[in-house]
C-alpha cells in the first residue's frame, strides 16, 4: 500500500517543529543560568539567543518546507522555464516586502483599528511584485510559475517575521532585564506560537494567488481583475482574523486558548482555503499538459507505423 502524498511533508514539518521547540526550551534554560551568574544590569552573553534562534529557524522552516514540498508534489515544476529565476526573485521580494510591512504596520498601529491593518498590508505586499510580473511578463502568466514565486516570497517573509519576533522577545533579557522563573517554558511557547502563525503566511497568500492566476487565464481582463480583488480581500480578512482576534483580545484573556485556536485556525486555512485551490491548480496543470501529451503519443504512433 502506497503512502499518501502528504505523509513525508507532514513528517518533516512535525519533526522540525519538535526539534525547534526543544532547542528553544534549552535556550530559555541557558538564559536563566546566564542571568543568575551575571551581576547588575550589564549585558549578558548572547549564546542563549543563538540557541533560541536556531530553534526558531528549524521549527519555522520545517513546516514551510513541508508546505512547499506538498505544493511541488501536486504541481510539479520540473522542466518549467524560469523556476530558478522565480526562486531568487521570490527571496529578494520576500525580504523587501517584510521590511516594508514592518514599517507600514508600525505606522498603522498608531491609529484606531491598527491591529486589522497588517492583514491588508502584508497580503498586498506579498502579492504586489508577482502580480506586476503577471501583468508585464509573458513567462509569469503561467499559473504554476506565478504561484511558485508567490510561495517563495511569502514563505521567506514568514521566516524573517518569525525570527524578528523572537529576537524582540529575548533581547530585553540579554540586555540585563529581569528573567521570569519560567523563562524556559515562555521561550519555547513563543517559538510554538511563531511556528504555527508563520505557517499561515504561504497558506493564505498562495490560496489567493491560485485564484488570481487561474482567473487571469480563463476570464476577460475586467472579470479577472474583479476576481483578483476579491481574492486579495478574502486573504486579508483571513489574515486579520488572527491579528485582530486570536492574537489580540483572546490572547490577552487566555494564552492557552489563543494558542489552541491559532492551531485550529491554521488547520482550517490548510483544509478549506489552501488545499482546495492547490487541487484546482493541479487539475489545470493536468489539463494544460494534456495537449502536449497527446501530441507526443501521436508522434510515437506515427513512428511505430513508419518503422
Amino acid at each position: 500500500m502506497s503512502r499518501p502524498s502528504g505523509t513525508a511533508p507532514l513528517l518533516v514539518a512535525l519533526l522540525s517543529f519538535g526539534i525547534g521547540v526543544a532547542l528553544a526550551y534549552w535556550g530559555g534554560m541557558l538564559e536563566v543560568g546566564v542571568a543568575a551568574s551575571s551581576t547588575g544590569d550589564a549585558d549578558r552573553p548572547s549564546y542563549p539567543l543563538v540557541v533560541v534562534l536556531l530553534g526558531t529557524l528549524i521549527g519555522t522552516a520545517g513546516p514551510l518546507v513541508g508546505i512547499g514540498w506538498y505544493l511541488r508534489r501536486r504541481v510539479p515544476m520540473t522542466g518549467r522555464l524560469h523556476r530558478g529565476q522565480a526562486l531568487w526573485i521570490g527571496l529578494a521580494w520576500g525580504t523587501v516586502a517584510y521590511f516594508l510591512a514592518s514599517s507600514l504596520n508600525g505606522l498603522a498601529g498608531m491609529f484606531v483599528g491598527g491591529n486589522v491593518a497588517p492583514g491588508f498590508i502584508e497580503e498586498f505586499l506579498k502579492l504586489l511584485l508577482p502580480v506586476i510580473l503577471l501583468l508585464s511578463s509573458r513567462s509569469y502568466r503561467t499559473p504554476q510559475l506565478g504561484v511558485w514565486l508567490v510561495f517563495v516570497s511569502s514563505a521567506w517573509f514568514a521566516l524573517l517575521e518569525g525570527i524578528s519576533y523572537i529576537v524582540t522577545a529575548i533581547d530585553p533579557v540579554l540586555n540585563g532585564g529581569p528573567v521570569p522563573s519560567d523563562e524556559a517554558f515562555d521561550t519555547s511557547m513563543s517559538v510554538v506560537v511563531r511556528v504555527i502563525a508563520e505557517a499561515s503566511h504561504p497558506l493564505i497568500t498562495v490560496g489567493a494567488a491560485i485564484i488570481i492566476w487561474l482567473a487571469a487565464t480563463r476570464f476577460s481582463a475586467a472579470k479577472a481583475v474583479g476576481i483578483g480583488i476579491l481574492a486579495y480581500l478574502a486573504a486579508a480578512l483571513i489574515h486579520g482574523l488572527n491579528d485582530a482576534v486570536i492574537s489580540g483580545p483572546i490572547r490577552e484573556w487566555s494564552v492557552p486558548l489563543s494558542v489552541a485556536l491559532l492551531a485550529v485556525y491554521v488547520i482550517a486555512i490548510l483544509v478549506f482555503w489552501f488545499r482546495p485551490q492547490v487541487l484546482r491548480l493541479q487539475a489545470y496543470d493536468v489539463a494544460d499538459d494534456a495537449p502536449s501529451a497527446r501530441t507526443a503519443a501521436r508522434s510515437s504512433t506515427e513512428e511505430d507505423r513508419t518503422s
